[in-house]
C-alpha cells in the first residue's frame, strides 16, 4: 500500500486540486508495485507553479521528478509523465539484473535445440 503525502507551499489548496494530485500519483503505483510512499509538493512562484514528486521504495529507491507550468494541473500531469518514464526504466532495468543472456547460454540452448 502506498502512501501518498501532499505538501503546499506559497498558495492555497482547493480540494479538486488535492484530489487530482492524489489521483495522479496513485496511478503511478501501476508502473511499479513496490512504491512506499509518494510525496507531491505544490509551490507557486509568481504566475508559476511548481510541482515535485518524490518516489521512495523498497530498498532505499527515491525517484524525483520537478516541473514548473503556469497551470498547476498542467505541472501535476508532466511531472507524473515524468515520474511514469523513471518507474518504467527502473522496472526495466531491475527485470534486466534477473535474466542472463550470456554467449554461452544461448549457445549451449541453441545446440540443444538442433540435436
Amino acid at each position: 500500500m502506498m502512501r501518498v503525502q501532499i505538501a503546499v507551499k506559497h498558495m492555497d489548496i482547493s480540494e479538486q486540486m488535492k484530489d487530482y494530485a492524489e489521483e495522479r500519483a496513485a496511478k503511478l503505483e501501476h508502473y511499479f508495485d513496490r512504491i512506499t510512499s509518494m510525496q507531491v509538493t505544490l509551490n507557486r512562484d509568481g504566475n508559476l507553479f511548481s510541482a515535485e514528486m518524490i518516489c521512495g521504495g523498497a530498498r532505499g529507491i527515491q525517484l524525483v521528478a520537478h516541473e514548473k507550468k503556469k497551470d498547476v494541473f498542467a505541472a501535476l500531469d508532466l511531472v507524473t509523465d515524468k515520474m511514469e518514464r523513471q518507474l518504467t526504466k527502473l522496472k526495466e532495468k531491475i527485470k534486466g539484473h534477473h535474466v542472463k543472456n550470456s554467449p554461452k547460454t544461448t549457445g549451449r540452448a541453441a545446440k540443444s535445440a538442433e540435436d
